[in-house]
């Protein structure tokens, strides 16, 4: 709304224009209601017109009912249906005649009730007394003959019918033409109003206009001086500066760099959100759009909104390459209205970059102390039996690598392999707390998983493959290092294990807000030879993250069933003294349903409707040993890839065991492992 004084200051500069149009919209009110009250009052005309030419139509039908119920007599039938003309006749006639004499409702042409107005005309009420005085007498007889039907009525009726037709008729001419008349005249002044008022409104224009003309010649001068001035500063600064209105529509005036920046030409009337689409993400770019229109409603309050920005610091892929762009949007308004969205771009690939460089200084120090504090509290002999075997898997790698000669499906079985190997450095890693290396696994597991079920790798996926590995083979090499620095103490591998998997299912738990009690009794282990050993710390540990990940349950969904909030897992090795070893893995959890396992099994594209039609439920349960099959809802460092029992299938393989799997739903899952020494 404009203030007082705003509004002043434009009349005083427009006054004369103002005070112009004023006065032609006062006139062009006036000239149109009483065009509107003319109209009107003609077709009011036209109706009375139509209607006292009926009349004359009426007066004629009765004349002709009168005679032919004079004519008639010897029929009855007809009689009744002529005597009933001759009655709507009248009463149409007599009720229109009144309406014309006094304004009243008569029924129309088409059968619907209409208004009809006094006729005030002179002449018109001569003629409409005149033919009242004929209709009198001239309408009882008329009546008498329809309601009665007798000999002597309708012969009277004839008679006053020849006598009377004649007159009546001419009377309701007369009114028909009076009537076209009067209606004539009104027309032609209205014409002639509407004559006068188009000349008065040509030449109240063609001031309007001189005036305008001469205040637009000025304006245009003033306005050109400040383009140049406008187009000098969006020529020299280095932002993008863009005006966007409420449909995302770029306005005319935009800074030089602009396009540059957007890697991209820009011109007048571009769809904002079409530039967007094409240099952001798709997460990015709705994020963007959507804040966008927060801005551009009245709802929000700018102010409230400025720290959600989505692309502050953005990642941008232009044709000039990847770079880093800050977008910075401000409402433009005028009176208290939003018109624009301001639009600052600027590049900072070069602030980004220095940033990234200085948090990735600052992650590896970091990094580097976190590892050195693990190592002094770690025993040497767990470190280094640690690297030992994740070299040893390594070097397994790389060995099949170099035999692989791509037969029908070698690439398949040596990423299956590769894969194996890599999940359990990982799950060896995560026991230990070295979250640098479960960092790098995962991303070779991210690899890996692009690459799985395929017939054949290309050059690029090798070359790929090659790096990861040697990525890994760095870091065992830098442990292995750091390692022999800080060796203080011997190992002691049953106690330590059993800490090392109690402090693995916290870690675990904490990760997905849950809370677990391990039960962790493997006294047994120092009996086992080293490879036996080794292997059974890799199930343990796959077993433990298998069931805090899928067996228990959130601490809501335990309270609704009735269950403690904190989960209880036990990990067990028992001997029977004869070198036969059982490694029990069980929690209270969920249990395994193979209804939902259907269900997950055919979602995920492993097994068909069919396929699934002809497994037994327990063999249903079993396909969680499938390679590549998950129930988690998400891939994380922990589950999401199935690989996870597939490594400890592997692992149970190799050391000659048997794999049993006790479950049920809602109360808990048992996995058991049974071998000899």
């Amino acid at each position: 709304m404009q203030t007082p004084k705003r509004a002043e200051s434009l009349l005083g500069k427009y006054r004369e224009i103002v005070l112009a149009v004023a006065f032609f919209l006062v006139f062009d009110l006036a000239v149109l209601v009483l065009n509107f009250y003319t109209s009107y009052q003609i077709a009011a005309d036209a109706v009375a017109i139509n209607l006292a030419g009926r009349q004359r139509m009426l007066s004629q039908r009765m004349a002709k009912s009168a005679l032919m119920l004079e004519a008639g007599r010897r029929e009855q039938s007809m009689e009744v249906a002529v005597a009933r003309e001759l009655g709507d006749a009248v009463a149409l006639f007599e009720q229109s005649l009144n309406a014309f004499a006094a304004g009243g409702a008569v029924k129309g042409a088409d059968g619907k009730t209409v208004r009809l107005d006094k006729v005030s005309d002179i002449d018109g009420q001569r003629i409409l007394g005149e033919a009242r005085a004929l209709w009198q007498p001239y309408s009882q007889v008329l009546r008498t003959a329809a309601d009665t039907l007798g000999e002597t009525s309708v012969i009277a009726a004839a008679s006053q019918a020849r006598i009377h037709n004649a007159r009546l008729l001419g009377l309701m001419n007369e009114l028909t033409v009076r009537l076209e008349a009067v209606a004539s005249q009104k027309a032609q002044w209205l014409r002639e109003v509407q004559t006068a008022g188009i000349i008065l409104a040509l030449l109240n224009f063609a001031f309007i206009l001189v005036k305008f003309i001469r205040r637009l010649r000025e304006s245009d001068a003033r306005s050109a001086a400040a383009e140049r001035e406008t187009a000098e500063i969006l020529g020299t600064v280095r932002e993008g500066l863009i005006l966007i209105d409420r449909e995302f529509r770029i306005g005319g005036q935009f800074s030089a760099s602009v396009s540059g920046l957007l890697g991209r030409t820009v011109s007048e009337g571009d769809d904002f959100r079409m530039i967007l689409r094409d240099i952001l993400s798709v997460d990015d770019h709705e994020q963007a759009i959507q804040y966008a229109r927060l801005l551009l409603g009245d709802r929000v309050k700018e102010a409230l909104v400025r720290e959600l920005n989505p692309l502050r610091e953005v990642g941008v892929l232009t044709d000039k390459g990847a770079r880093y762009l800050n977008f910075e949007f401000t409402r433009v308004m005028v009176d208290g209205k939003l018109i624009h969205l301001l639009v600052t771009v600027a590049d900072v690939s070069e602030l980004v970059a220095l940033r990234g460089e200085l948090s990735t200084a600052r992650s590896h120090a970091n990094e580097q102390l976190n590892v050195m504090l693990r190592l002094v509290q770690m025993q040497p002999a767990t470190l280094m039996g640690f690297i030992t075997e994740a070299e040893g898997g390594l070097l397994e790698i790389n060995d099949r690598l170099k035999a692989v000669n791509g037969g029908p499906g070698d690439y398949r079985k040596l990423t299956a392999q590769i894969f194996r190997v890599v999940h359990s450095i990982k799950g060896n890693a995560s026991m230990l707390g070295l979250d640098f290396v479960v960092r790098d696994a995962d991303q070779f597991e991210d690899l890996l998983a692009r690459l799985r079920g395929r017939d054949e790798l290309s050059g690029d996926e090798l070359i790929g493959i090659s790096v990861a590995l040697q990525k890994l083979f760095e870091r065992m090499g830098w442990l292995r290092g750091m390692a022999s620095k800080y060796a203080e103490q011997p190992e002691q591998p049953p106690a330590d294990f059993c800490a090392t998997i109690e402090d693995l299912c916290k870690r675990v738990a904490n990760a997905y807000s849950k809370a677990v009690q391990a039960r962790v009794h493997l006294d047994p282990l120092d009996m086992l030879p080293q490879q036996a050993a080794s292997a059974l710390r890799v199930i343990a540990a796959q077993l433990v993250r298998n069931a805090v990940v899928h067996g228990i349950e959130s601490p809501s969904e335990r309270a609704g069933a009735g269950k403690p909030t904190a989960g209880e897992i036990r990990i067990e090795l028992s001997t029977n003294g004869s070198e036969q070893f059982t490694l029990s893995v069980r929690d209270d959890g969920r249990g395994l349903c193979a209804k939902r396992l259907r269900e997950q099994l055919e979602s995920s594209g492993q097994l068909s409707s069919a396929e699934l039609a002809e497994l037994s439920d327990k063999q249903v349960i079993m396909a969680i040993f499938r390679r590549g099959f998950s129930t988690a809802d998400k891939v994380d460092s922990h589950a999401g890839r199935g690989i996870g029992l597939d490594v400890v299938n592997h692992a149970v393989q190799r050391i000659g065991g048997r794999l049993r799997l006790l479950t049920q739903p809602g109360r808990y899952t048992e996995f058991r492992v049974e071998f000899a020494a």
